[in-house]
């Protein structure tokens, strides 16, 4: 392992006391079964114990949460079906430093592969000379590299597998025209996101604007960083009562469904009903029925979590195995969209429910090269960007029963 032989030695002795019961240890595979995830906080990591032919490490989020487990499962079932372990350490959630210290610990670990979602694009340099030093590659999930001198660095390494990324103005833009297709009168609308500054939400936000401008709507108030279900009562009563011809509130990002679910009760409280304000969100899961049920939302998106952490996790299977899937690749991944509270329940059946997303024979034959010969770079690609509730209610018709 070149300069990090010495410290491998003496970081697996010193941690072999307090290796955590992590992704490892309980493995399941992609069709289902329990599993034990280690306590947030945790500063060490399990090395492999030689059983499978290569190991893979996420720095995973903490906790038992469904989107985090299934998150989590889809690349397990990737990594397991080529023949491989996962390895998971939720260490690194405290800044970015954690980050870097977590990778070290992955590397002095064994593992060939590396999964991260980086909290700056500033730790990426040391990160990929490391991976480099060591032969170990890296991909990262749920990012572009916005800074273009590091990227320029990470994608000139040989071991930088390549990034798996949402278009989220696009993604606020469709839910927003989707909803103009729907209602041409909407003239004002109200928006609802995360603190100015989180990426992920200015992007929507800007694309809510564009299709707004487009179809000759203001977007005439906004409200940040709501927390829960009561600031979503209190910013529709401001809403409303400063434009009495609201519209529209559209939900760019929410730190919790909770309060996108509440909308419509916080809408019915100053004497207004769906006629008068339809709910618009880019953020949605099976809880969204609720708005469907009454009738205040006209378009959600959502369903990308799980495809992006699973697409991430076949770019470096692949790339591991000999096989990458570019130089490095750069997979943007669908969005799902909801019109109707059927599509929020096949959603809740074939995402949120016990079928896999992905099953073991569907990974082997259409994602891994390794496993079948005849696949080419880009038909693994398509595979993934075929993702849609039509295509897992084709593919998993009969699983659903």
């Amino acid at each position: 392992m070149k300069g990090y032989k010495w410290l491998a030695m003496i970081l697996v002795i010193a941690f072999a006391a307090a290796l955590f019961a992590g992704c490892a240890d309980a493995a399941r595979p992609a069709d289902g079964g329990g599993q034990e995830t280690p306590a947030a906080g945790s500063d060490a990591v399990e090395e492999t114990d030689g059983g499978a032919s290569f190991s893979v490490g996420f720095l995973d989020q903490s906790g038992e949460a469904p989107p985090v487990v299934r998150m989590r499962e889809i690349i397990r079932g990737v990594v397991e079906s080529a023949g491989g372990e996962l390895i998971c350490d939720t260490s690194n959630e405290d800044s970015a430093e954690a980050q870097v210290n977590a990778c070290e610990k992955l590397i002095s670990a064994g593992v060939k592969g590396i999964i991260m979602t980086p909290m700056a694009d500033s730790i990426l340099p040391s990160i990929i000379s490391m991976c480099e030093e060591n032969g170990v590659y890296l991909a990262i999930t749920f990012r572009n590299i916005g800074d273009e001198d590091v990227a320029k660095i990470v994608e000139a390494s040989e071991y930088y597998a390549g990034n798996c990324y949402e278009d989220e103005e696009m993604a606020g833009y469709n839910v927003m025209s989707d909803a103009f297709e729907k209602n041409p009168d909407i003239k004002q609308v109200a928006l609802i996101a995360l603190a100015v500054g989180d990426n992920t939400s200015d992007a929507r936000v800007a694309g809510i604007q564009k299709a707004c401008a487009e179809n000759g709507a203001e977007v005439v108030a906004e409200v940040r960083d709501i927390q829960q279900a009561s600031d979503a009562t209190e910013a529709v009563q401001n809403f409303v009562a400063a434009y009495p011809e609201l519209d529209c509130i559209a939900v760019a990002s929410c730190y919790e469904n909770s309060a996108i679910t509440a909308l419509p009760e916080a809408i019915k409280g100053t004497g207004l009903t769906a006629d008068d304000i339809c709910i618009v969100s880019c953020d949605g899961g099976s809880d969204m029925t609720k708005l469907f049920d009454y009738g205040y939302a006209i378009s959600v998106g959502g369903g990308h979590l799980e495809i992006d952490r699973g697409a991430t996790a076949v770019m470096l299977v692949n790339a591991i195995q000999g096989n990458p899937l570019g130089t490095p690749a750069h997979i943007s991944i669908p969005y799902m969209y909801f019109g109707s509270v059927e599509d929020v329940g096949d959603y809740a059946t074939y995402v949120e429910g016990e079928i896999p997303i992905w099953t073991q024979d569907e990974i082997r034959e259409n994602l891994l090269i390794s496993q079948n010969s005849a696949l080419a770079p880009e038909d693994v690609i398509s595979y993934i960007q075929n993702y849609s509730l039509d295509d897992l209610r084709t593919r998993h018709a009969d699983l659903a029963g």
